[in-house]
């Protein structure tokens, strides 16, 4: 996505917690080989085609070899985090992205669902706003009322 196409997006809502830390619960290496596995065949494409496409959008020389490699339980073959994008955009999925938002607590918002995140809490900023507003003319009638009462204008 380029700098100009991002959209700047205001919380809307406490993130999900992260699920209770446990030792190795960070140890993701088997799910994200299961995800990338899932993906493949939720994609309904060939992974010399997946490759294909992940190679004419990173222009590195991505082989369906590495494919297979990534989704065996061989550990010396990872998933390299930068073809996490190409990746996912030739399986039409952010399946990937998404599980890894959620094991750091967060969700991922898509498309349209930036736009509505940002309209509600821009609604929820503007009830806010008028809350404070109110707190302020009831502070400043006050000590008006006050200085009313003490005879001094």
């Amino acid at each position: 996505m380029k700098a100009k196409e991002m959209q700047f997006i205001l919380p809307l809502l406490d993130p999900p917690s992260m699920e209770r830390e446990l030792p190795g619960f960070l140890d993701l290496d088997s799910q994200i080989r299961h995800i990338i596995g899932e993906m493949i065949v939720s994609s309904r494409k060939d992974r010399y085609i997946l490759a294909a496409e992940m190679t004419r959008d990173t222009g590195k020389d991505i082989s369906h070899h590495m494919l297979y490699a990534w989704t065996s339980s061989k550990e010396s073959q990872r998933f390299p985090l930068a073809y996490l994008v190409a990746f996912e955009k030739a399986c039409g999925s952010y399946d990937l992205l998404e599980f890894l938002a959620a094991k750091r607590g967060c969700a991922l918002l898509i498309g349209d669902q930036t736009e509505a995140a940002n309209l509600g809490r821009i609604q929820m900023l503007k009830q806010d706003l008028d809350r404070e507003e109110e707190k302020i003319q009831s502070r400043i009638e006050r000590k008006r009322r006050l200085a009313e009462l003490q005879g001094v204008r």
